[in-house]
């Protein structure tokens, strides 16, 4: 039998690198789709990776056509204007380019990384996160499944700012009086990897459905 295809779109991200280190050196065959040329320096690393536009026609779209699985996990937490970086260019417009594609296709699924629930103060966050699940229903039907993990943290200097937060909130939520503080779900990086791995597996997790309805 033939190694499954997975291709992780924003493979050399935070996420995507947690999720392609768990499925390395496993029964899969392993893309990474990102917009920067990638190498990497592990020798063990099995992962190809592609620098790929994707507002423009290439490769990928025929790697996209091939897979079993696409996993997007591309996207930001905040918006930086100065920069011109928002969710509607880097996180909803990524993920319809990836979904036109896969609609031409019959057997490709698609797995995006959402949020289970988010503060107020990133309402548009979330909204972005909605708006590319409906798209992706639309188009897909029951090969769109979705992925709802709360703040995906890791040791990490250069994302301390998430890290703390999260480790606060996993020390909080156990208190009975502050079980609400759940609905925020924050999960370690190598967690929330093999829950991907279990769902490309065809098993079940949690973290396919949130654990609070969202309105």
């Amino acid at each position: 039998m033939d190694n499954k295809k997975i291709i992780v779109v924003g493979g050399t991200g935070f996420v995507g690198q947690g999720i392609l280190s768990a499925l390395n050196n496993k029964d899969f065959e392993l893309h990474s789709l990102s917009r920067h040329q990638f190498i990497p320096t592990d020798a063990t690393d099995q992962v190809t990776y592609h620098a790929a536009d994707l507002n423009k026609p290439g490769e990928w779209q025929y790697l996209l056509r091939e897979a079993d699985w696409v996993v997007d996990a591309v996207g930001i937490l905040l918006p930086n204007p100065f920069k011109h970086i928002n969710y509607q260019n880097s996180s909803v417009q990524p993920a319809q380019r990836l979904l036109d594609v896969l609609a031409t296709t019959h057997q490709t699924k698609f797995l995006f990384v959402s949020a289970n629930a988010t503060p107020f103060f990133l309402n548009a966050y979330l909204r972005a996160k909605l708006t590319v699940e409906h798209s992706a229903k639309a188009l897909l039907n029951d090969r769109a499944y979705n992925v709802y993990p709360g703040i995906v943290y890791d040791y990490d200097e250069s994302r301390i700012y998430s890290y703390i937060p999260a480790i606060i909130l996993v020390t909080l939520q156990r208190i009975p009086g502050l079980k609400f503080l759940q609905r925020y779900r924050p999960v370690s990086r190598k967690t929330f990897a093999i829950e991907v791995e279990n769902i490309l597996n065809g098993k079940e997790s949690a973290l396919l459905k949130r654990n609070i309805k969202i309105k």
